[in-house]
């Protein structure tokens, strides 16, 4: 009994440590697409990879082996290039584009494995939504201790997307706001963009057994659309998008434990809900925006009040003009307004 309930905390442990090195990791990016606008080409290339995994099995006959996440990545980088290819063509949308792209090489994906993979454990639910919680079950030998082979994965992928944002911040920094001036300056916009579009790939396709394609986009988007409404100081977005990753990981762990939910797919709810409680009530808000509208237009009630008091209170009339009555009539407010005021 002692041994079980140990392996238990143990595996919970290895889960959340999952959980949150993978959240985190996608929220690094995830600023970076959000501030480019990228978050509809991030959704194409979380579904499109999985055609690149299908082909790397296919032509390697090993589920385990890394030129799964090569061949993934590899897909992810095609699917950028043909987005960009077609829309530039000036005869389809950006959008229309990924709308295009992405769901003809996913559902590819799912056809090739419903009709060739049946017995693989290329599972379509598995793949779409994630198990995070199977994570522990695949371990491996981290210097003498066992860890899961996911949160092994997925710290190199945080420690690569973390290291890249560190070195090339200044040149991320200026193609991001200004992208003529990078230009001028002689930064290669392009050369970025795709290592990039390519650190998304992998952060995408090693997401994929914690969090699956479909919910990664909220992994990679929601905390730093959050932490976009909250500040718009880069370094400090970054900080906070980490900061909700973090959060939502621990809420969602927690609740999909009391309610013997997914995981991940509670993570990605209380990302949502964090977005919405932050879009509605941060010090820019919405419901804050209403609140300063509604308090700005009461205070403009009162100068006007004010004003129409001293254009009239020095003249010979000022007792007629004054009145309540008159002011009212003058003002065309209502008396519950006016006797308030």
């Amino acid at each position: 009994m002692i041994d079980f309930l140990r392996y238990s905390f143990i595996s919970n442990y290895q889960t959340l440590l999952v959980l949150l090195v993978t959240a985190i990791a996608c929220s690094l990016i995830g600023v970076f697409l959000v501030l480019r606008s990228l978050s509809m080409l991030a959704d194409a290339i979380s579904h499109s990879i999985l055609l690149g995994i299908v082909i790397a099995y296919f032509i390697v006959k090993d589920i385990s082996s890394v030129y799964l996440v090569f061949g993934a990545a590899l897909f992810g980088i095609i699917t950028v290039f043909s987005i960009e290819s077609l829309s530039k063509t000036k005869l389809v949308k950006n959008d229309d584009a990924v709308g295009i792209v992405f769901p003809m090489f996913f559902a590819l994906a799912v056809i090739l494995i419903t009709k060739y993979a049946r017995n693989v454990h290329l599972d379509v639910d598995v793949v779409l939504m994630g198990e995070v919680i199977m994570a522990p079950l695949n371990t491996m030998n981290f210097f003498g201790y066992e860890i899961p082979k996911s949160l092994f994965e997925m710290s190199v992928i945080g420690i690569l997307n973390l290291a890249f944002i560190i070195v090339f911040f200044k040149e991320l920094k200026l193609t991001t706001f200004d992208t003529e001036f990078a230009k001028i300056a002689g930064f290669s916009e392009v050369l970025l963009f795709y290592a990039l579009m390519t650190l998304t790939s992998f952060t995408t396709v090693v997401a994929f057994e914690a969090v699956g394609a479909i919910l990664v986009i909220s992994f990679l988007i929601a905390p730093a659309a959050s932490a976009y409404l909250i500040s718009k100081n880069l370094r400090v977005m970054i900080l906070i998008s980490v900061l909700y990753s973090i959060i939502n990981s621990v809420l969602g762990f927690l609740l999909a434990m009391y309610f013997n939910l997914s995981m991940s797919g509670m993570s990605a709810t209380m990302a949502g809900i964090t977005f919405l409680l932050t879009f509605l009530f941060n010090k820019n808000g919405f419901l804050m925006k209403i609140l300063r509208r509604k308090k700005n237009h009461v205070e403009f009630k009162k100068d006007t009040f004010v004003i129409h008091v001293g254009n009239h209170q020095e003249r010979a009339n000022a007792s007629d003009e004054l009145g309540l009555t008159t002011i009212a009539k003058h003002l065309s407010w209502r008396k519950r307004r006016y006797r308030k005021i």
